[in-house]
C-alpha cells in the first residue's frame, strides 16, 4: 500500500502482475529503439499493361487531409514497404504502452472522490 498525505492508495494489481507489466513495457521500449525508418501510407503495385512493360509502384499517404501520391522505383518500393511495416509496429507498441500506462495510473494512485449531488452546481433556469 502507498500512503499519500492522509489518503491511502491500494493498488489493484498483484506484485506478479506489476512485474509482468513492467517487463512487457521494457520489451516494447526495446522494440521501438531498434526500428529503422518509419513511414505512414501504402505502397501499391500496378500490373504492367503489356508483356514488355514493367510494374509500377506508388506510395500514397495523407498530408493535411489531402491524398498525396509519389511514383517509386522497385528498390524504393521494397524500402518503403519495410518502413510502413515498421510504422505499424510502432503504432501497435504505442497503443499497448498507452493502455498499460492508463491501467497503472488509474489503479495505483488515489482516485478523486465523487461529488455528491448537493455539491454540484445547480443549473440556472433558462431565460427566454
Amino acid at each position: 500500500m502507498k500512503q499519500q498525505g492522509n489518503k491511502v492508495a491500494k493498488s489493484s494489481f498483484s506484485a506478479a502482475q506489476v512485474k509482468g507489466m513492467r517487463q512487457r513495457y521494457e520489451l516494447l521500449q526495446q522494440d521501438l529503439i531498434g526500428l529503422p525508418c518509419i513511414l505512414q501510407g501504402t505502397v501499391v503495385e500496378t500490373a504492367p499493361k503489356s508483356s514488355t512493360a514493367r510494374a509500377t509502384y506508388t506510395w500514397t499517404r495523407k498530408v493535411r487531409a489531402k491524398t498525396v501520391t509519389v511514383s517509386l522505383s522497385p528498390e524504393q518500393a521494397i524500402a518503403f514497404r519495410s518502413a510502413i511495416e515498421a510504422n505499424r509496429r510502432v503504432e501497435e507498441a504505442l497503443k499497448e504502452l498507452r493502455e498499460w500506462s492508463q491501467d497503472v495510473l488509474l489503479n495505483s494512485l488515489p482516485r478523486a472522490r465523487k461529488r455528491s449531488t448537493s455539491q454540484t452546481k445547480k443549473q440556472a433556469p433558462k431565460s427566454s
